[in-house]
C-alpha cells in the first residue's frame, strides 16, 4: 500500500507540473512573408481610368502585381517597396482597351517559404462613358497628358461629338486625347482642312490667330472645326434691348475662361451670346449657366460688374450690382 501512495503522489507531481508548463506565456512573433491587396480596393471600374489598389503587407521587399482575364495576362508590374512598408497604395493606368472589359481579377504574387503565394481579387472592368480631351501648346493644359482639358458631348444622340469653349494661340498647336492617362489614340491633323487623323505620326492642330474659340471634334467622321468667338449681353435690361448686343471684354489668355462688361442696366431680362447671333447663348441662372438656358432676371437698375465664366463642366455668371 505504502508503494501504491507513493505512486500516486508522483503522478499528480508530474501532471501539476505539466499544467504549469501548459500555462507558460508563448511569446509570438510574425515572420512569414504576406501580400494582400485590400477589401476596399473598387471592384469595377471604367476603362480609361487609374485605378487605384491597397496592399497590405508584411516583411516583403517587393511582389508581382498583375491584371488577368480569361486565362490571359492583360497587364503585370513589379512593386518595389521602401522599408517595412505595411500599408502602401498604388496607381495603374488602365488603358481604353475594349478586351479588358468584363469580369477580371487583380492578382498579387510573392515568396514566402521557398514558395510562390498567389492571390486574387475579382474586378470587373466596364465600358467607359465616352470622352475626349484637348491638349497641347496652344492651350492652358500643355503637353501632358494628364493635364488635358475634358470636353463634353453637344449631341446627346451622338457619343463620338464633342465640343470645348477654349483660349488658343496661334503657337503651339493641340491635339484631342480619348483619355487623359497617355497618347493612345489621339487624334491630329488630316489630309484636307477640317479632318483629323488617329495616325500617331500626324501633325498638331493650329489655329490662325490668338483667340477664344467654340472647337468641335466628331471621332467617328473624323473631322473638327473652330470657331472664334466674341461674347456679348443682350436683353430689354441693357441700353440697346433685343437688337442688338453689348460686348463684353475677354479677361486673360490660356487657360482662363471669363469674359467681363460693366454696364448700366434697368429691371428687365438679359442673356449672353457669341457673335451678335443667337446659334451659342447662354442662360439660366448665375450658379448653373447652360447653353440656350432662360432669361436672366434683372431686378434692381444700376451699374451691374458682370463676368461669365465657361470654365469647362462648370459654366457660371456673376452679376453684382455696384
Amino acid at each position: 500500500m505504502k508503494t501504491l501512495h507513493k505512486y500516486i503522489a508522483i503522478c499528480l507531481c508530474v501532471l501539476f507540473v505539466g499544467g504549469l508548463n501548459a500555462c507558460k506565456k508563448v511569446e509570438h512573433t510574425i515572420d512569414d512573408e504576406i501580400v494582400s491587396i485590400n477589401e476596399s480596393t473598387a471592384a469595377s471600374l471604367q476603362i480609361g481610368k487609374k485605378l487605384k489598389v491597397g496592399f497590405i503587407t508584411n516583411n516583403v521587399k517587393s511582389f508581382d502585381f498583375a491584371i488577368e482575364k480569361d486565362g490571359e495576362t492583360l497587364m503585370t508590374e513589379a512593386v518595389t517597396l521602401e522599408g517595412n512598408q505595411k500599408i502602401t497604395e498604388r496607381e495603374f493606368d488602365i488603358p481604353l482597351d475594349e478586351s479588358y472589359i468584363g469580369e477580371a481579377n487583380l492578382i498579387v504574387s510573392y515568396q514566402s517559404g521557398g514558395q510562390t503565394i498567389t492571390k486574387k481579387h475579382p474586378i470587373t472592368f466596364l465600358e467607359s462613358t465616352p470622352a475626349m480631351y484637348i491638349v497641347g501648346g496652344s492651350t492652358g493644359a500643355g503637353w501632358e497628358p494628364s493635364n488635358a482639358t475634358l470636353m463634353s458631348l453637344y449631341d446627346a444622340e451622338s457619343k463620338t461629338k464633342f465640343e470645348i469653349f477654349e483660349y488658343l494661340t496661334a503657337d503651339g498647336g493641340f491635339k484631342f486625347l480619348p483619355t487623359n492617362i497617355d497618347w493612345a489614340g489621339g487624334f491630329g491633323k488630316g489630309t484636307t482642312a477640317g479632318t483629323i487623323s488617329e495616325d500617331e505620326e500626324a501633325d498638331n492642330l493650329t489655329v490662325e490667330k490668338n483667340g477664344f474659340y467654340r472647337v468641335r471634334m466628331d471621332s467617328e467622321a473624323l473631322t473638327y472645326e473652330v470657331l472664334e468667338l466674341k461674347m456679348g449681353i443682350i436683353g430689354d435690361a441693357t441700353p440697346t434691348g433685343w437688337d442688338a448686343d453689348t460686348d463684353m471684354t475677354f479677361a486673360g489668355g490660356k487657360g482662363t475662361y471669363i469674359w467681363k462688361i460693366t454696364i448700366n442696366l434697368v429691371p428687365g431680362k438679359i442673356k449672353f451670346r457669341a457673335n451678335d447671333d443667337w446659334p451659342i447663348n447662354f442662360g439660366g441662372t448665375p450658379s448653373e449657366i447652360t447653353h440656350g438656358g432662360a432669361d436672366l432676371e434683372i431686378t434692381a437698375a444700376g451699374t451691374y460688374d458682370i463676368s461669365l465664366d465657361l470654365t469647362p463642366g462648370a459654366y457660371k455668371a456673376v452679376i453684382q450690382k455696384k
